[in-house]
């Protein structure tokens, strides 16, 4: 019975564990969204020939993913020994999202956009290596 409690719990290290870390990143995301939608800051970027607004499932799933795919690589990077480079590489993919927020239709979008992003990023690149250590 033991043996098939333990089986029936995820491993350590799994994916389970980044949850938390995806929570509070969607929610300061969301959170920004919420406050731009407030404030009566349309999040538009240019997409093709128009515009597209950035809505706030978008802004929540993408949070979750990141977080969860950023979990992962620190996962991959740790059992090769390599964990201190996934600091580097989170950094990295961080200063490329930065990139999307230039397509804001607005200054104002592009600011808000700008600050999720580095919002969501610090709160991966600071929360999954201390989740990963607990």
């Amino acid at each position: 019975m033991t043996d098939l409690v333990e089986r029936a719990r995820p491993a350590r290290g799994s994916w389970h564990d980044d949850l938390p870390v995806a929570g509070v990143a969607a929610g300061a995301a969301g959170a920004l969204w919420g406050a731009a939608w407030a404030a009566g800051i349309a999040l538009d970027v240019h997409a093709g020939s128009g515009t597209q607004p950035v809505g706030l499932v978008s802004v929540l799933v993408t949070a979750v993913v990141v977080t969860l795919v950023g979990g992962t690589a620190l996962r991959v990077l740790s059992r090769r020994r390599r964990r201190r480079w996934w600091k580097v590489v989170a950094l990295g993919v961080l200063t490329l999202s930065m990139l999307g927020p230039l397509s804001a239709a607005s200054a104002a979008a592009g600011l808000v956009l700008a600050t999720m992003h580095l919002v969501v990023g610090g709160v991966v690149v600071i929360g999954l290596p201390r989740r990963a250590l607990a």
